[in-house]
């Protein structure tokens, strides 16, 4: 029994170190494309998420390193033209460079509000643990689902009507 119980935990801590290793590139954060010129991406912690109360919110924390995160991101602009102000999505660039995730979002066609989280302080207050992460937030303000994994058209408009309409 505590040798299946180590191994669980040792299981978890290794999780956590190549979470933390994938997250960590030391160019992951840099403000500056390959030609030196600034990308611009406002940087958004809790005050800012705090400021859209009144409209159900759909914060998806993004980075174009994350191959799931990239096959995602149509799916959500689909299901962002469906609710149109209805619901208001917001696509937080985690850890990522600037430049590359603006690159990502002009290529997926993304229309809705985007976000930067360059030491992952707002990815952590919301203690998600796998990329993609994305977080429902009613209209009052409140967490009311968060979600690790690859979302589909489907299941996002699902869990939209479920818990935020």
């Amino acid at each position: 029994m505590k040798i299946v119980k180590s191994m669980k935990i040792m299981s978890l801590v290794f999780a956590a170190a190549l979470l933390a290793a994938a997250c960590g590139s030391d160019n992951a954060t840099s403000a500056a494309d390959a030609s030196g010129a600034a990308a611009e991406i406002p940087v958004i912690d809790a005050a800012n998420i705090s400021e859209r109360a009144g409209t159900p919110l759909v914060i998806n924390f993004f980075a174009s390193w994350c191959p799931s995160c990239v096959s995602e991101l149509p799916d959500f602009e689909e299901v962002h033209q469906n609710f149109g102000e209805d619901v208001t999505f917001l696509g937080i660039a985690q850890r990522d460079r600037p430049s590359d995730a603006l690159s990502l979002i002009e290529r997926t066609g993304v229309t809705y509000e985007i976000g930067n989280d360059p030491d992952g302080e707002l990815f952590q207050d919301y203690n998600a643990l796998a990329m993609p992460t994305t977080v429902f937030v009613s209209a009052d303000g409140e967490v009311v689902k968060t979600f690790s994994g690859v979302l589909t058209t489907e299941s996002l408009t699902s869990i939209i009507n479920e818990e935020l309409l």
